[in-house]
């Protein structure tokens, strides 16, 4: 009985969400805080993004943080994603899952350029000055299961982007559903992510001298401080659904292996809706091949990646690689690490 109305409560939710965003909004280039869309963990990129209803490893903390509720022993993990441009990107999380209170999770999600030299009109190549870039987000998660089947997760962001000696803060919050429909494993997931207030930048860059008066040789020059106008986060809603084909509860069983195909649907506020489609094979529990692809984007399409999952006692080591082509530019490689004690 319960499933059967947890499951028609989520689809009025998603019905209610759709309603709500899924009307003519701004284009691209319209939100900041960019880097709060790139994709965390290699398993997650490797099958396009579909995870989040499947939120089984510590990146779930990115993509649904209700999935922290699945992770029932204390995780670390931490991701290094090869961005385009020669941009770094990368992730820690942390879960402690407090029995029948629920899981909390902390994590850090950090993105940097480097330094880049600035040109000018005089110096197009180059003037031999240079600036940097960074943008980082701390998140503090709370994970708890209302129910057998259902479980809510909730994340506060504190997120700051710099370039120069310019800046900009705000705060921001994630909202999570997960729920276990009892058919062959079967999960559906919902996701609401980055809804806060708008960015606007300040510093030392902005302020600029002026004088107010041309004609007069007297009148000094003052410092003006320039206003930049606020730009929102890219707020975004996720609906998404796995389903193990093969499984020791699946539709087919098996003891040796496995296999996962998953959907996820993804609405931004500055860009048009996509959606991904992500399967994962796995042998023994152990190594693990994985798959997927973005539908609807310029320059997203095909991933792949492997993974292994080592056990020794109560321990266990994680450790998966993910490949993402990237249209025009080059490829995406992110790499992942895990440990559960």
């Amino acid at each position: 009985m319960y499933t059967m109305k947890s499951f028609f409560l989520f689809i009025v939710i998603i019905a209610v969400a759709g309603t709500a965003v899924g009307q003519d909004f701004s284009k691209a280039g319209t939100a900041a805080g960019q880097f709060l869309k790139i994709p965390v963990g290699a398993k997650a990129v490797s099958m396009a993004g579909t995870f989040t209803s499947i939120s089984d490893d510590i990146s779930t903390l990115y993509w649904n943080p209700a999935g922290a509720i699945t992770l029932d022993r204390f995780e670390i993990g931490a991701t290094h994603n090869s961005w385009i441009a020669d941009i770094s990107h990368n992730f820690l999380g942390v879960v402690l899952p407090m029995d029948e209170s629920g899981t909390i999770g902390f994590s850090v999600n950090q993105l940097g350029s480097g330094d880049i030299e600035m040109t000018t009109i005089e110096s197009p190549k180059g003037t031999g000055t240079y600036y940097s870039t960074a943008d980082i987000a701390l998140s503090l998660s709370y994970a708890r299961a209302i129910m057998e089947q259902v479980s809510v997760g909730v994340s506060a962001k504190y997120i700051n982007q710099r370039i120069a000696n310019t800046s900009a803060q705000t705060v921001a919050v994630d909202l999570g559903i997960l729920l276990k429909t009892g058919f062959y494993g079967m999960k559906l997931g919902l996701a609401f992510q980055n809804f806060g207030p708008a960015l606007k930048m300040s510093g030392s860059d902005l302020i600029k001298t002026v004088d107010l008066d041309l004609n007069s040789e007297t009148n000094p020059v003052v410092e003006a401080n320039m206003a930049t106008q606020s730009y929102s986060l890219p707020a975004s809603y996720r609906v998404s659904m796995s389903l193990p084909l093969i499984a020791q509860n699946g539709i087919l069983t098996s003891d040796m292996s496995s296999l996962l195909i998953a959907v996820d649907g993804v609405h931004l506020i500055d860009n048009p809706e996509h959606f991904s489609i992500g399967t994962e094979y796995g042998f023994a529990k152990t190594l693990f091949l994985r798959g997927g692809y973005v539908f609807n984007t310029d320059e997203e399409g095909l991933t792949f990646g492997a993974g292994v999952d080592l056990s020794a006692g109560s321990t266990s080591f994680t450790f998966d690689y993910a490949y993402a082509s990237f249209g025009i530019f080059s490829a995406v490689h992110v790499v992942s690490i895990g440990i559960q004690l």
